[in-house]
């Protein structure tokens, strides 16, 4: 009996450990909504050369998603009556084309070449939220001749905002083409479809270089009156969808509460976010149903407030700082306040293991109890932890901000906004009070040891209880070494983002 007691005993320590891993594992897997090539931030670039036996010939594209074409609109919409007449619609495509021709450079043979820009096209496909994004199309070409060409070619647009960027060579019939460090694949069809098996490292080649053989007969065929070929649908949100319903009957909006509240709870289970494992086990430290709702409380605020000041610096902080750029350096302060609430944490924790064995040798049990109810909970600390949870606001909550400003919802956007990290908080402090609850149990359990240890069915559960520091000692120690793992990773993470340390 004493065997099976043992290995249950090991089981159950087993499971414990197999579960804090998991759960480290998946605060530092990155999420697919932050990696994806279509993100609500991003500014896609597609170029596609042509070769051909007397000109080199250049298919631009440019695939704004919702928040950049959103500050783009002040630019496009000259008269601010929120509306694009035929008239700024045409000024503003050329424009842009102008600017973007001026930002790609080729050069043939170590001479650079002078691009001429033969047509372009803007479109506005519909996004999220009742967003637009905007897709501006372009072609251009320069002159090429002779036996043997080397050409290089460099994209220097937009240089400084994340997303898809993509070169692509295709020679005509008749062009041999030579040494090349570029593809001639089109994985995108021109940024209308991205491959799901590389969402998560989305591609980013802004030049090439290659060399070719004219051949006769290649020559440039004519140049297409239109270049603003169909795109496929938007991404569906089901969240941002709920700022754009038509009626807004009390009934609609009650609903639309509700739903908002279920799309925070799933967010605060999303793999790749953190919140719950640090949450979970910094209660499950030591901690009280008062510490596991203001934890809660404290995430959907900032949450709330972080939306709103990225939001503001979307509007009117644009020009000075990019608002993609906030994410990596809030993920960078959120892995930093964990790691330095974990290291807080394990050096109180330390010491207070070694006078609890000090005490059990001259004093007895007495004076653990004394200690122990002796060293609360800091409320700095956890709200510090709330901070650091609730720093990273969810991108469609900015959707959802910018379609309320644009539809004249600034009320309703408001409320579900609130609603979204209401629902984020409520589940983080139910699993914060389960496990407080487990606690008390298992406190329940270890005071009454030496009569339930007669029962064999639980006395092996009982035997990792005992207070000369196994299971109940062990869980400060081990939550505040999580918490610096966390820590690290979420740190980690950030520093490999666009905008910090990544190339």
């Amino acid at each position: 009996m004493k065997n099976s007691a043992c290995r249950l005993s090991l089981l159950g320590t087993a499971l414990v450990v197999t579960l804090l891993v998991l759960l480290a594992v998946a605060v530092a897997l990155p999420s697919n909504v932050a990696a994806h090539p279509l993100g609500n931030f991003t500014v896609n670039r597609y170029s596609r050369l042509e070769v051909y036996s007397d000109v080199i010939r250049i298919h631009y594209v440019l695939d704004m998603a919702e928040i950049p074409t959103f500050q783009e609109m002040g630019t496009i919409d000259t008269d601010g009556d929120g509306r694009l007449d035929e008239a700024e619609h045409g000024r503003y495509s050329a424009q842009k084309a102008e600017e973007i021709a001026s930002g790609l450079h080729l050069a043939v043979n170590g001479s650079s070449s002078e691009l001429r820009l033969l047509t372009h096209g803007l479109s506005f496909p519909p996004g999220q939220g009742g967003l637009d994004t905007l897709r501006l199309s372009l072609v251009l070409e320069a002159p090429a001749s002779g036996p043997e060409l080397f050409v290089e070619y460099r994209d220097d647009n937009y240089a400084d905002r994340i997303g898809w960027k993509e070169v692509v060579i295709r020679p005509a019939d008749g062009v041999t083409l030579g040494e090349s460090i570029a593809s001639s694949e089109d994985v995108t069809d021109e940024l209308r479809s991205y491959p799901s098996d590389l969402l998560s490292s989305p591609l980013n080649v802004s030049q090439a270089s290659f060399t070719f053989v004219p051949g006769r007969g290649a020559t440039g065929p004519p140049v297409p009156q239109s270049v603003s070929g169909p795109v496929g649908e938007p991404s569906a949100n089901a969240f941002t969808s709920l700022i754009t319903v038509k009626e807004q009957t009390l009934p609609v909006l009650l609903v639309a509460l509700l739903a908002a509240l279920g799309f925070g709870a799933l967010h605060a289970l999303e793999p790749g976010h953190g919140k719950t494992l640090v949450a979970a086990y910094f209660v499950g430290v030591k901690g009280t149903a008062r510490h596991a709702l203001l934890l809660g409380l404290t995430i959907a605020v900032t949450h709330t407030v972080g939306v709103l000041a990225i939001g503001l610096v979307t509007l009117y902080g644009s020009k000075f700082i990019l608002p993609e750029q906030l994410y990596p350096w809030l993920g960078l302060a959120s892995g930093l306040l964990v790691v330095g609430l974990g290291l807080r944490l394990l050096a109180s924790r330390l010491p207070s293991r070694k006078a609890h064995a000090h005490g059990h040798q001259h004093h007895g049990h007495s004076h653990h109890r004394t200690e122990e109810e002796g060293s609360p909970l800091p409320w700095k600390g956890l709200v510090a932890l709330g901070l650091a949870d609730g720093l990273v606001p969810s991108p469609s909550t900015l959707v959802v901000l910018l379609a309320a400003i644009s539809l004249d919802r600034i009320g309703i956007g408001l409320l579900l906004i609130v609603a979204f990290s209401a629902g984020l908080a409520a589940v983080l402090a139910m699993v914060s009070l389960l496990l407080v609850y487990a606690r008390q149990l298992l406190e329940w359990l270890n005071s009454r040891r030496w009569r339930l240890r007669r029962n064999p069915y639980v006395g092996w559960l009982v035997g990792t209880m005992s207070p000369e520091g196994r299971l109940l000692t062990a869980l400060p120690v081990g939550g505040a070494l999580v918490l610096v793992v966390v820590g690290l990773l979420l740190t980690l993470r950030a520093l490999l983002q666009p905008g910090l340390l990544a190339v």
